[in-house]
Order: structure tokens, then sequence, then C-alpha cells
């Protein structure tokens, strides 16, 4: 090879690998651009005035499945309404009946709050077998239901509506006066603090996520699916990162694994029961494995500790 032919030889390669890095950090740009855009809610669904649905079946980085809901706090007669006390109510000990999402919602339809959406809430004990058992537990942070407190906080932090109705998030204590709140779950943990996404593990799992918009009017419900063929689950910083494109400006990891959930009351469902499933909950904490024939995913409800739901007022 001549010195002229090695010359141009290694201008050959030269641009080949600038293309190629510029081809690459293109395509990262572009993933990232789709992480970080705002989803646009004129393309979700409607199920009640001012709640809007979205389900997202992202490919990339991994297969997920998301639900969410954004519920309008400002929407006339619209209301918050949580898991209440266990008729035997002893403080720290047996606080609330465990119940799944369906059965919080279908127990609803026979009082004045008919919850006609709802996702599972905070941790509890003792967990969880018989999963579906409705056994009493004790939750494990702040729980208000009618007003009335149902379990002390212990500073995680906290969905709030105050008796005003107006929405927040907060860390709550044991000692929390919660004269002033209508209505209170808990999670773990912030996913989402002041608009951004806090490093968190590289566990994935099903996840429930609560989170609050910057003007306190919005509140997301959402879950992501996973240990199963259609959805391998999140960690905790995507819970974050996906409040947070669904217009979340706080945000809270709720209770998760086989507890996620979410349902809705189908007024349009030819059956009596008119409760449906939106996600694909593994209650029975079962992970299934894509590439086994057995056994074969389906769907399974867990009896949790703790539920959030929307109802309207007559």
């Amino acid at each position: 090879m001549t010195l002229t032919d090695r010359l141009m030889w290694r201008y050959l390669l030269a641009l080949t690998v600038s293309a190629a890095a510029i081809l690459c950090f293109a395509v990262l740009a572009s993933h990232l651009n789709a992480q970080e855009r705002v989803y646009d809610w004129s393309k979700s669904r409607t199920l009640y005035p001012g709640i809007q649905y979205a389900h997202v079946a992202a490919e990339h980085p991994r297969r997920t499945v998301i639900n969410c809901l954004r519920i309008d706090s400002q929407t006339p007669k619209l209301r918050f309404h949580a898991t209440g006390r266990y008729l035997h109510w002893v403080d720290g000990k047996q606080e609330t009946r465990r119940k799944t999402v369906r059965n919080f919602m279908r127990e609803s339809q026979k009082t004045d709050r008919k919850l006609v959406v709802a996702t599972n809430a905070d941790a509890f004990s003792p967990w969880p077998v018989p999963y579906q058992k409705e056994t009493p537990t004790d939750v494990l942070g702040l729980l208000v239901s009618g007003g009335t407190l149902v379990s002390r906080g212990s500073g995680t932090p906290s969905f709030l509506v105050a008796n005003s109705g107006e929405l927040g998030i907060e860390a709550t204590v044991a000692d929390r006066n919660v004269t002033d709140i209508q209505t209170a779950v808990s999670g773990f943990g912030l996913c989402l603090v002041d608009g951004q996404v806090p490093a968190s593990g590289n566990d994935q799992h099903p996840r429930t996520g609560l989170g609050l918009s910057a003007d306190g009017r919005y509140l997301l419900m959402m879950t992501i699916d996973g240990r199963q063929p259609a959805s391998a689950g999140a960690t905790t910083q995507a819970v974050g990162a996906w409040l947070k494109q669904f217009g979340a400006h706080t945000g809270i990891n709720m209770d998760g694994g086989g507890s996620t959930t979410m349902a809705w009351w189908d007024p349009l469902a030819p059956d009596e029961d008119k409760c449906r499933l939106l996600n694909s909950p593994v209650g029975n904490g079962r992970s299934y494995d894509s590439q086994k024939a057995s056994p074969r995913f389906q769907s399974s409800e867990r009896a949790n500790g703790s539920n959030l739901g929307v109802y309207f007022v007559k």
C-alpha cells in the first residue's frame, strides 16, 4: 500500500467513525426526547367527567405496560375516598380489613360513595398470604378516610385531600394533626421531587405511583405492570419519570408488586358486576417467564391493606 493509499484509508476510516458517532448520538437524543416529552392528554379516553385514562405500551428500553388516570380535582362533585377503619379497630395492630381494589369498589356501590375508579395504596402487615383473604391488617403509613384517622403517619410521604378540597403531598409523622384532612393515603417514598427524578436501584417490579401537578389541580394515579411477558416491570426511578411525563411535579412510589391494581366501574358493561380491571395484576406474587410455556400468565388480585378511589356526590 502506497503512502497515498494509507492516507486515503485513514481519511475514510475517520469519516466512518464520525458518521457512526453522529448516528449513535442522534439515536440517543431521540430516545431521551421520547422519555422526556409530556404525554398529550387530548389523545386519552374520558371515563367520567374530569377523569382521563391513558394506556401506554412501551417497547424500549424494555416491554412495559403503563396505565394512568388523570383526575381533575376541580370537577364539580368529584371526591376522593380511602379504605376505612376495621370494625374492631386497634391502633397500630388491626386498622383495616384487607380488600382487593375491585371488592373495595364493589362494596362502595351499596353506599353513597359509589367509586368509579380506584387503585391500591399503602403497604401493610402482616403480608400477604393467603393473598386474597380479607384479614385484619396494620397499614404502615398515614391513612385517613372520611375525616377519620385510620392509621398514623410514620414519616413516609402521603397524598392528602384537605377538607377544603385542596390536594397536597407531604411527609407525615405519627403526631400529625389530621383535623384538616378528609382523605389521606401514603407510600414508600418520593420518586419525583419538584420535577426532578431521584436515582434509584435497578430492581424491576410492578409499581403503583401517585403524582400531583405543579398547580395541585391534577392527581395522576398510575400503575406499571410487571412479572409477565407483556411487561417486565419498572424501577422506582422509572415510576418518577413516567409520572413526570404524564404531567406530575411531585410523585410517590406506593405499594407495588402483587398489590399493584387499577380498576374502574364501567357503566356500559353488560354484566351486573361492572367492575373492570384496567391493568394486569399479579396478586399471587408469581413471576411469569415469557420463555416458558407453563405456567401461562393469568391476572390475579390481592387483598390490600388500603385503597384509594374517586366518586361523585349526588
